[in-house]
């Protein structure tokens, strides 16, 4: 279902009688045995051709000029087909009609099933966003659309092959922004000469985009997609992330309030990875989240105390470090930030030392001893007694298949903490250890007795380490048993918090 809108006749943009098709589709071979057909859109196909393309037109012959043509009269007959008041029909009502009508005129000069078929490519291009909306029916696997230039070949990311060219593009400038404005205009905003530059947010996705004089070839724009995939640690589990022993660890480390950085390049998983572990704080508990990029960091309905606030990183809104200090004073259980990288991370760290822990993500290339370099270096400065509130620090990384993998995880240990340390080493002010409790993606269980998670388990539990190190077994078990055969997230989550009644 599109859920979207039709164009109304009063439209600065709406459909003239002689509109075209707003993008253009190049021609591809029909699919082979050898080549990924993607069900989620059963026109589209992954071929590899020297490097990866993705193919629109799924096992049909190429759309012709002369059906393009045709594509357009139809369109353009829409406008008077339905009315305003018919646009105000709900999307599934709207787009069955548009569907309907499109395939009965093109019936008229070819056969039935081919007029089914570029019907769907009208629909798209009357009451959804032409190109855009097209990829959009794969938002299972594209994480982002990049437009370059508008005439030139639509570029996506994909969640298994990387960046991919399409065989699609738009038909010109002044389509590009007829159809971005429209996929945006939800956010209220425009891209045009007044505001060549625009950050949008969107329910399930975000937009930067650029036109002249700041994008010197032409309009463009990144569409970054979210909302559909499935974060739960099941999923990471299933798609070879993680594994059962890390994210029991992981469990008590988030259950034990401690606090937890996840490091990675960009498009390493640290978002995913971080939504997952939210399905480990105890289900009582009052998390505030703080996000420029809205919409990322994924909660289901089941996780009912949950505040989200929007920081932004411009001039003149209310910045991210502004709403840090503003969840401080919600009485929150957990702070959790999307992505730490200025001056908020010191409130951030502020906060941990009064008792609030946090979760959230940064960008580096490395774990370990350079996470701390990078903290207590501007832009982010965090004070030398501030940093030793930090507990762990989680590598992700994106391997060269594009598969996304939990490498190593990082305890640290503090003197100026009392904490047991060993092997210390000398930090600024303090002294701190450092224990690679994860390397290559496995748990070092021969190590587990000097875990700073199991010592934090043990000390809130009133147990022994050896028995806090049985119940993290334990839990990997039991993920592994919830995780065995289909399963919807939402009772996963339930699962979990069944396990302890939390």
């Amino acid at each position: 279902m599109l859920n979207l809108r039709l164009f109304s006749r009063h439209e600065p943009s709406a459909i003239k009688d002689t509109d075209p098709i707003t993008f253009r589709i190049e021609g591809a071979e029909t699919a082979t045995a050898a080549e990924e057909v993607h069900l989620q859109i059963p026109r589209a196909i992954i071929k590899r051709n020297g490097s990866y393309f993705y193919i629109v037109n799924y096992n049909a012959k190429p759309i012709t000029a002369y059906e393009m043509k045709l594509m357009g009269e139809v369109k353009a007959k829409m406008i008077n087909l339905f009315s305003d008041d018919n646009a105000a029909q709900d999307a599934v009502t709207i787009e069955t009609k548009v569907h309907d009508f499109a395939k009965g005129e093109l019936a008229l000069h070819m056969p039935l099933d081919r007029a089914d078929y570029l019907s769907q490519f009208v629909v798209h291009d009357t009451v959804g966003y032409g190109a855009i909306s097209i990829l959009l029916e794969d938002r299972q696997n594209i994480e982002e659309i990049e437009v370059n230039e508008p005439t030139m070949p639509i570029k996506i990311y994909h969640a298994r092959y990387g960046h991919c060219t399409t065989n699609m593009s738009f038909a010109g400038s002044s389509e590009f922004y007829r159809m971005l404005n429209k996929f945006i205009a939800a956010s209220e905003k425009e891209l045009n000469e007044d505001t060549p530059i625009i950050d949008a947010q969107l329910d399930n996705a975000r937009v930067h985009a650029q036109a002249k004089p700041y994008a010197i070839g032409g309009p463009a724009a990144t569409i970054r997609i979210g909302g559909r995939k499935d974060m739960s640690p099941a999923a990471l589990m299933a798609g070879g992330m993680t594994n059962a022993n890390v994210l029991s660890y992981l469990w008590l480390a988030v259950e034990s309030n401690l606090n937890i950085i996840i490091a990675g390049a960009p498009a390493s998983g640290k978002t995913t990875l971080m939504s997952a572990l939210l399905s480990f704080v105890p289900k009582y508990k009052r998390i505030i989240t703080i996000e420029e990029d809205i919409n990322e960091l994924k909660f289901y309905p089941n996780v009912t105390n949950v505040v989200s606030l929007y920081g932004s990183r411009y001039y003149n809104m209310v910045q991210t470090r502004e709403q840090v200090i503003n969840a401080l004073r919600m009485r929150p259980d957990r702070l959790v930030v999307g992505e730490i990288r200025s001056s908020e991370t010191k409130e951030l760290f502020a906060g941990a030392n009064i008792g609030i822990p946090f979760m959230t993500t940064l960008h580096s290339n490395e774990g370990g001893i350079a996470i701390l370099k990078r903290l207590v270096t501007k832009p982010m400065d965090v004070d030398w007694q501030a940093l030793s509130a930090l507990d762990l620090a989680v590598y992700v990384r994106q391997e060269s298949n594009f598969k996304r993998t939990l490498s190593g995880i990082s305890e640290y240990k503090w003197l100026s903490r009392a904490e047991e340390i060993d092997g210390t080493q000398a930090f600024g002010d303090d002294a701190v250890s450092i224990l690679q409790i994860v390397e290559n993606g496995e748990l070092n269980t021969e190590i587990l007795k000097n875990s700073k998670v199991i010592a934090a388990y043990s000390r809130q539990h009133s147990v022994t380490k050896s028995s806090a190190v049985k119940e993290m077994q334990a839990r990997a078990s039991y993920l592994k048993e919830i995780s065995t055969g289909p399963t919807d997230t939402l009772s996963f989550i339930d699962k979990v918090y069944k396990y302890s009644d939390i």
